[in-house]
């Protein structure tokens, strides 16, 4: 489990200080496996130093550069087609594995007219800095910041817990903030509720079948319309990088926020991509399914499946379906917060090989009244319970 200081004073109210407030975790029993230096996607952005720059062997418009990081590492070689490319220039280098911020291609070590590349010298436009595509950048007097970040990133350091069996409530920011609160460290901080009028019916009906081993017991579900899902904000970027994760949208950045936060795992369904009706039924063997993480899956009997009219849209609890994935084109969402019982979801993960954070979460028991607090806090969702 991840955190950082701020996110925990979200819910804490503390002045005690990072190296304080690791010594309370390990005192209570939540070992503090490691304190962990803020990254985020544009950490690989090098200030580099072009030490020679030649024609390549087997293209007329193409330069092979040597690039400097510095005295401890290595000579990088990068063809360029910048014009400008030349010995002594102090650029930006980006290294494969690194994504462009414009095209977000992520870099990869490839041959450029037989010749090998290590990444890529860059323009401004590349970087979004400006419009400018018109030659590589070119920084004067920083010849003393070779080796160093371009881009400034005040990020916080993250503590990552590592969380025993027994203590799934502390599997988000709140547990641990309750925990450090009971240990006297702080007060712990009460939820401000909000409601949410709701001014018309929801359109899709939800049914949870009443049939042997069915998986889940309780589905809370809210109808959101005229969306305009588009990149998160930064403050949620942040938080979502601080857990190692990688931004998507804010649909699915702020259902992660909410899984990492209360200890409550979401799902959001594209609602126009749904055949008519969602129903929580129990799988038939042989039903196939492609989840979001781009596999298809062969599932077999007694398996929790959220279905509309056409098929399984998702894995109760373990994974969503592409199918109903959302987008950036999405307009309606229909948001899910359900309980599903630990021995199914770890049952059918285990027999599908499938590991995700929210499976991590169901499996060990997460607090079924959550539903009520995540709609007392975020959505009103109404809910169908199997009785």
């Amino acid at each position: 489990m991840i955190i950082t200081l701020s996110w925990l004073k979200n819910h804490l109210a503390t002045s005690a200080n990072l190296e304080k407030i690791i010594n309370k975790l390990t005192d209570i029993g939540l070992e503090v496996e490691q304190v962990k230096e803020a990254q985020n996607e544009l950490s690989d952005f090098k200030i580099a130093k072009v030490l020679k720059a030649e024609k390549h062997p087997n293209a007329d418009k193409l330069k092979l550069c040597e690039i400097s990081l510095g005295s401890n590492n290595k000579i990088k070689k990068v063809v360029c087609g910048a014009s400008n490319a030349r010995e002594g220039l102090v650029t930006i280098y980006a290294p494969p594995g690194s994504v462009i911020p414009k095209s977000k291609i992520k870099l990869k070590i490839v041959k450029i007219r037989g010749v090998e590349s290590h990444g890529m010298l860059c323009s401004e436009s590349e970087l979004n800095i400006s419009d400018d595509s018109e030659g590589i950048i070119e920084l004067k007097n920083r010849d003393k910041d070779i080796g160093k970040n371009y881009f400034k990133y005040k990020g916080e350091k993250s503590i990552d817990i590592s969380i025993t069996p027994n203590r799934p409530d502390c599997l988000g920011v709140r547990g641990i903030a309750r925990d450090l609160a009971s240990a006297g460290l702080g007060k712990f901080s009460n939820l401000k509720k909000i409601k949410i009028k709701q001014s018309f019916k929801q359109p899709i009906k939800i049914t949870i079948t009443k049939e042997k081993n069915q998986g889940c017991m309780a589905f809370g579900s809210c109808y959101i319309k005229n969306i305009q899902n588009k990149e998160s904000p930064e403050w949620l970027k942040e938080k979502i990088i601080s857990l190692g994760l990688k931004p998507i949208s804010a649909v699915v950045d702020i259902t992660n926020y909410v899984m990492f936060d209360l200890n409550r795992p979401l799902h959001a369904y594209d609602a126009d991509k749904i055949d008519k009706e969602i129903v929580v039924r129990n799988s038939k063997s042989g039903e196939t399914f492609t989840a979001l993480d781009g596999k298809n899956y062969k599932l077999g009997s007694n398996m929790c499946v959220i279905s509309d009219r056409t098929g399984p849209l998702g894995l109760g609890g373990i994974i969503g379906g592409s199918r109903s994935g959302t987008e950036f084109d999405t307009k309606n969402i229909l948001l899910e917060a359900a309980y599903f019982h630990p021995s199914s979801i770890r049952k059918t993960a285990s027999n599908l090989g499938v590991d995700t954070d929210a499976k991590y979460r169901f499996e060990r028991g997460i607090d079924p009244n959550s539903i009520i607090a995540v709609s007392y806090t975020h959505l009103t969702l109404p809910t169908k319970r199997i009785v």
